[in-house]
């Protein structure tokens, strides 16, 4: 049912004040009241994102998080329905608009993303439910079988190993992030580029642990043979003991 002129205009400007304090004509108001209302929202929106965003709001001084909270509350239309999700929103906010406490903690923006995802990671539907046949032990004419429910993002800070408070400038470079859910927790692993592209490989083009490690060894010619094989069987063991990767599987087993 579509709403009247005269409803959506009362409710735009009673959203009106929740956002901004600026007070419009709002018919059958009681007096003293809406400033309530204003308190409750703001409330609600500035312990969610504080939830979110812990290692930030930490980083940041309290004017700093109070006035990036206000401009977001202010200026930004929300536009999930959920209220786990509404903090992404203010992530991409502080992402899209110039603020001096961006220039002030450069890494900022990648801090914000890393405490996103690990949010997004724990919420994300279960996709791992039709995981069948698969082994234990490593074979090397094997396929691998990821946990789907992961995550790979490339920061330019080392947020995930660095207290915020003490990463600098002179910190800046290229990092990987393996984040995944094991057991209904998320984990988060630094792993080199090469590991990156392992587990791409391994994923989508469903090729066995031996082609994938050939491939690596042709792909690092400068590198010793021994080590490249060692160090990605050595990757393989770890994150099968963490849960990321769930199992082997032999190419003529399939799953029913």
């Amino acid at each position: 049912m579509q709403l009247s002129n005269y409803t959506q205009t009362q409710q735009n400007n009673f959203a009106n004040f929740c956002k901004t304090t600026e007070l419009k004509q709002i018919d059958g108001l009681t007096e003293n009241r809406i400033d309530h209302y204003r308190r409750l929202i703001y409330g609600v929106i500035d312990d969610s994102l504080r939830s979110t965003y812990p290692l930030t709001e930490n980083l940041l001084e309290e004017d700093e998080w109070q006035y990036l909270v206000d401009n977001f509350i202010e200026k930004h239309n929300c536009q999930s329905p959920k209220i786990w999700q509404m903090p992404f929103e203010f992530y991409e906010f502080i992402n899209e608009n110039e603020f001096n406490v961006k220039i002030k903690y450069p890494h900022l923006i990648d801090l914000l993303l890393f405490e996103w995802k690990e949010i997004e990671i724990y919420m994300m539907e279960d996709l791992n439910d039709n995981v069948k046949n698969t082994s234990s032990e490593i074979n090397e004419s094997s396929n691998l079988i990821i946990n789907n429910e992961h995550e790979i993002i490339e920061l330019s800070y080392p947020v995930h190993l660095k207290s915020a408070k003490e990463i600098s400038a002179n910190d800046a470079g290229n990092y990987f992030v393996l984040i995944f859910r094991a057991d209904d927790k998320v984990q988060f692993y630094d792993v080199a580029q090469v590991f990156v592209w392992f587990i791409h490989e391994s994923s989508n083009n469903l090729k066995n642990i031996s082609d994938v490690i050939e491939e690596a060894i042709k792909l690092n010619v400068q590198v010793e043979k021994e080590i490249i094989k060692q160090n990605l069987l050595s990757f393989i063991s770890t994150m099968h003991t963490k849960g990321f990767i769930l199992g082997f599987k032999n190419s003529e087993i399939k799953n029913d």
